[in-house]
């Protein structure tokens, strides 16, 4: 045996050993968890509802577990689908989620219909009329959805759709130039 395949033998033994030691000192860790959670920090990493921890929204109270939203003192229960697009885009704490995204974490990246998407965050919109101080999902055209979610206590304001700036800039250009082809028409006609 050489002096490498010897220090190697020995590492290796220190190794399984130091493993050892440590499941035996923490026998109820199991690291099949710490895996989930790296992998939870992926936009596209698929939600698995039973695994999901209880989160807030603002004054809401999110049990993905059991697909329901706690509000005030009622209860509104949420279709699976529906709860996984909220997880989705909750993981990502106010970040972009763009719908390629959604698709791979929440249908597993079956081909699906712009419908399906559509309908779930319009039920969640509808979700987050019932409180001002839940949240709100933005929709950032040709980019994905944003949710924005409420400090607890302060209402949200409603995030203003990147297409409204677009259309008052596109209204006031509108009315510019039917000025400036009213004007030219009167000075043409003198």
């Amino acid at each position: 045996m050489t002096v490498d395949t010897i220090d190697y033998a020995r590492a290796r033994q220190g190794q399984e050993a130091a493993e050892a030691h440590a499941s035996a000192t923490r026998p109820f860790l199991n690291p099949a968890p710490m895996s989930e959670t790296f992998e939870a920090a992926s936009p596209s990493a698929p939600i698995r509802l039973a695994r999901e921890a209880d989160f807030r929204l603002g004054a809401m109270t999110i049990r993905p577990s059991l697909c329901e939203v706690l509000v005030g003192e009622g209860r509104q229960r949420l279709q699976p689908r529906v709860m996984q697009v909220l997880v989705a885009l909750a993981r990502m704490e106010d970040r972009v989620v763009s719908r390629d995204a959604l698709i791979d974490s929440c249908w597993g990246g079956r081909i699906v219909g712009e419908d399906a998407i559509n309908r779930c965050i319009g039920r969640l919109r509808r979700l987050a009329q019932t409180r001002e101080d839940g949240f709100a999902i933005e929709t950032l055209a040709r980019v994905g959805y944003r949710l924005n979610a409420a400090e607890p206590g302060a209402p949200l304001q409603a995030p203003r759709s990147s297409t409204n700036g677009l259309s008052l800039r596109g209204a006031f250009a509108l009315v510019v130039a039917a000025l400036a082809i009213g004007a030219g028409a009167v000075l043409a006609g003198r």
